[in-house]
């Protein structure tokens, strides 16, 4: 992962918890990563890869979704 999707800690929490929020509404997976992109590009990560979101998705459903 790139070091600046936490450049800002509680920015990047605050992100998490939305992609959690997403989960927990059973949007389905591809609006999930699409919502993820959107959420952590910009500022000191200008662009990601589809693969990059989905995997910003699965360590955000292990680690901050309960």
């Amino acid at each position: 992962m790139d070091a600046g999707l936490v450049a800002n800690e509680g920015r990047a929490v605050d992100r998490a918890r939305n992609v959690c929020l997403d989960v927990k509404e059973g949007k389905p997976a591809a609006t999930i990563q699409g919502n993820a992109k959107a959420r952590f590009e910009g500022g000191t990560v200008p662009s990601l890869t589809d693969d990059q979101a989905a995997e910003i998705v699965t360590a955000v459903k292990s680690s901050f979704c309960h």
